[in-house]
């Protein structure tokens, strides 16, 4: 494997590099996402304090009714509907119309106006918020946002668009797909030691010094008899929530939101359509999928990995076995299982006697990439699956996200 020193085009040992990396790139993106969230704040303050005042103003009626055809649908390139998808906020066009066609007040009849959660806003609040943790972490403060820059959209509401367009691009831009900066975060997530340092030969005599910066730690040290191999095979990774662990949080925030192809997935509070996301940037040009790209990418990298084969063992990692969790004890590798109930048909747990040093040897090259997740972990879904094993020294859970 050729070393990424040459390619990576920063320093990664230099703390002032990270720093500055963080400021250019974050900093804009998070003064959009803010701008996003304190925008709704105000409208939703504005129509609800008193709806029929705020129509006098032009720039409202634009905001809900802009576009919006004589039958009371949206026309495709209504700037109602895209407040409506973008900030939650709308009134019913339909009944706005059958109440003017007869001759009707609409507010006076009672008409109120929607706001909604959208998939867009969970979005843009949640990167808004693990962004603040960094620079909560480096000591930099967030751009304030000037009543003047919200007068400034409101006024004219079709800026909005242009604000969404640059939330794209500066999400586009730290994303692992096109910064190696994301992509160092990547490499450290939870690899061996001899992985990291051949790949990055600087960090032979700078270990200690990146350590320190993005907060990683010895994640798992193996019971091998020999110093030199236990510390050439101890999975370094990030510190529970450490910077190099928010960094993480973020690229995977982007990738889940950025997965077009999947159409929605549950995010342990709520369903999260991605097509209503892919629809509000699709204003402003063809919004790539990322995640599915970064595979493509890898992909080309090094060869998917299916089944991890040994000697001993044959261990498949799709679909029902995208996740398991591997049992260690001492040098050896001796059960693996997945996620699912013993009563369920595709249970799967299976005892074997595998090297610590051959299982770890398969999977760095996809764990280095960032496309197979290893974590020590503490908590499984069945505790009854370990019967019968006593003590043991770790286990991995093992998440093969080519699979997602």
């Amino acid at each position: 494997m050729g070393s990424y020193d040459e390619i990576i085009g920063f320093d990664y040992t230099n703390e002032k590099e990270w720093q500055k990396w963080i400021e250019e790139r974050f900093l804009p993106l998070h003064k959009q996402l803010s701008i996003i969230s304190k925008l709704r704040e105000h409208l939703e303050k504005k129509l609800t304090e008193n709806l029929e005042e705020a129509f006098k103003e032009q720039y409202i009626k634009e905001i809900l009714l802009g576009g919006v055809t004589e039958e009371g649908e949206y026309a495709q390139e209504s700037l109602a509907k895209a407040y409506k998808t973008t900030l939650g906020i709308s009134i019913n066009p339909r009944e706005w119309i059958a109440f003017c066609k007869i001759g009707l007040n609409p507010i006076k009849r009672g008409i109120k106006c929607n706001f909604e959660d959208t998939s867009f806003l969970t979005f843009i609040n949640d990167l808004k918020n693990i962004i603040e943790e960094i620079f909560s972490k480096v000591g930099i403060n967030p751009t304030i946002i000037e009543d003047r820059e919200i007068e400034s959209i409101i006024n004219s509401p079709e800026e909005i668009i242009d604000v969404i367009r640059k939330i794209y691009e500066y999400t586009i831009s730290i994303s692992a797909n096109y910064d190696y900066h994301m992509f160092f975060i990547l490499n450290t997530r939870c690899t061996p030691r001899f992985f990291i340092k051949i790949a990055y030969p600087k960090l032979k005599d700078n270990f200690d010094k990146v350590a320190e910066i993005l907060e990683l730690e010895e994640k798992f040290t193996p019971n091998i008899n020999d110093e030199k191999t236990k510390r050439y095979y101890t999975l370094i990774g990030h510190k529970k929530e450490g910077l190099a662990d928010i960094m993480f949080n973020i690229q995977h925030t982007i990738w889940s939101h950025f997965n077009f192809s999947r159409g929605d997935f549950w995010d342990s509070e709520e369903w999260i359509d991605l097509k209503g996301i892919e629809e509000v940037f699709s204003k402003v040009l063809v919004p790539k999928d990322l995640w599915q790209e970064f595979k493509g990418k890898i992909k080309k990298i090094v060869a998917p990995l299916r089944r991890i084969e040994f000697e001993t063992a044959n261990i498949d990692i799709t679909g029902y076995n995208k996740i398991l969790y591997f049992v260690v004890i001492n040098s050896l590798v001796i059960k693996a299982f997945n996620r699912y109930s013993p009563r369920y048909k595709k249970f799967y747990n299976e005892n074997f006697s595998i090297s610590f040093i051959d299982f770890i040897g398969k999977i760095s090259p996809h764990a280095f990439t960032g496309v197979i997740l290893i974590e020590p972990t503490e908590e499984i879904p069945y505790p009854k699956v370990l019967s019968g094993i006593g003590n043991f020294d770790i286990i991995l859970e093992f998440h093969n996200l080519l699979e997602d």
